[in-house]
């Protein structure tokens, strides 16, 4: 059976953000080319530093440190890129690992928030089908419980975008 124009436009589209998401994880040349300082150096020296250090210390992660140049395949755990050939492409140094871990965080984030997505759709439905029972006392309170109940979900449709500054460079 063949496509239908929208069918193979939507599988265009999918391919491409599946591309993307992989670009997020590898550098850029152009990057290590224009990159004379170290990032360590500038990182160190950032008042913001402290704030990323924050952040991913309220997750219960631990700051990597940027105190030497070391790439992105230095600092990877080694079972996560066992057998992957040339996982980081054009990626080198502490700018390179800065640049892949940002994709990662995205990845990560966005795989994240859709496993949080699916347990409050599953929560929020059990809820629904609760209140359908025909037992209940408070059918008033029920109805207004189901409403909001609803609107949850509404939320839980949307996509949610973020901005923030953009971290690769191509020379094209």
């Amino acid at each position: 059976m063949a496509l239908t124009p929208a069918e193979k436009q939507k599988a265009y589209r999918d391919r491409l953000k599946q591309q993307q998401r992989a670009d997020l994880k590898t550098g850029s040349f152009d990057t290590a080319e224009v990159s004379k300082r170290l990032f360590s150096e500038t990182f160190e020296n950032d008042p913001n530093a402290t704030d990323f250090e924050l952040a991913l210390g309220l997750a219960g992660i631990v700051a990597p440190t940027f105190d030497d140049d070391r790439g992105p395949l230095k600092a990877a755990l080694p079972h996560t890129i066992a057998g992957a050939e040339d996982p980081f492409g054009n990626a080198s140094g502490a700018i390179g690992r800065a640049e892949v871990m940002i994709g990662c965080l995205l990845d990560a984030a966005v795989t994240l928030s859709g496993i949080v997505n699916t347990h409050l759709r599953r929560e929020i439905n059990d809820r629904l089908r609760e209140l359908e029972d025909p037992q209940q006392s408070d059918r008033a309170t029920a109805l207004k419980e189901a409403v909001k109940l609803n609107k949850m979900l509404d939320q839980l449709d949307k996509q949610v975008r973020w901005t923030f500054p953009q971290w690769k460079v191509t020379g094209t």
